[in-house]
């Protein structure tokens, strides 16, 4: 039970890390919120491909560590594909989440971001009691 909270705050973090749309909406350059956005906005050619190239490398990182989540210590066979199972997952869960829910207000993201925190903290310290590692 620990494991698939773990695995959706995990993916809503991963989620605001890369800016993506209940967050932060990365195809609207009107706002004074989308500061980040000046820098793709200055770039063109070889360096813009290089930006969308590390921003997609890290939403894959961000996939990567949570197909480790359920991998664990499985043979190499069984361990590929179901990474790949995984990464497909991550991809179709958040073009899915991105689809459905509208772009929070600037004001309630620090609310959200705030309550994934206490959250994460919540099953940090759940998982430390089960595992008779809190003193």
């Amino acid at each position: 039970m620990l494991g698939l909270l773990a695995t959706f705050v995990f993916v809503l973090i991963a989620m605001i890390e890369n800016s993506r749309m209940p967050v932060d909406d990365p195809n609207t350059h009107l706002e004074l919120t989308m500061i980040h956005e000046v820098m793709i906005l200055d770039n063109s050619g070889f360096d813009l491909g290089l930006i969308m190239y590390t921003t997609n490398l890290k939403f894959a990182m961000y996939g990567a560590i949570i197909s480790n989540f359920f991998i664990g210590m499985l043979p190499f066979a069984f361990s590929i594909p179901l990474f790949l199972a995984i990464q497909l997952g991550f991809a179709i869960v958040v073009g899915i989440i991105e689809s459905f829910m509208a772009r929070f207000r600037m004001g309630h993201n620090p609310q959200f971001i705030f309550i994934l925190t206490s959250v994460s903290l919540l099953i940090f310290f759940g998982v430390l009691l089960v595992l008779g590692k809190f003193v």
